[in-house]
């Protein structure tokens, strides 16, 4: 049985460069920031208190992405 650090690294080393630039910058965007806490919750991920930071344009081009999310995942299959 792989640890979920040996099973990322063995996905990782199987996708192309673009998608290791897109999951770099979504843990970039993950690593909390301490400074920042949020007196409500976003509204599509339901996170607050700064635990991830977000743009504050977050909610509004969440569904811009659609296209972006479903070629990484599915191959561009939606």
């Amino acid at each position: 049985m792989m640890t979920p650090i040996q099973e990322a690294y063995a996905l990782m080393q199987q996708q192309p460069e673009s998608n290791i630039r897109i999951i770099v910058e979504l843990l970039q965007r993950m690593t909390p920031v301490a400074q920042e806490q949020s007196p409500r919750p976003f509204k599509r991920t339901g996170l607050s208190k700064g635990l991830i930071h977000f743009n504050a344009d977050f909610d509004e081009h969440f569904d811009d992405l659609n296209a972006e999310i479903s070629e990484m995942f599915n191959g561009g299959i939606a």
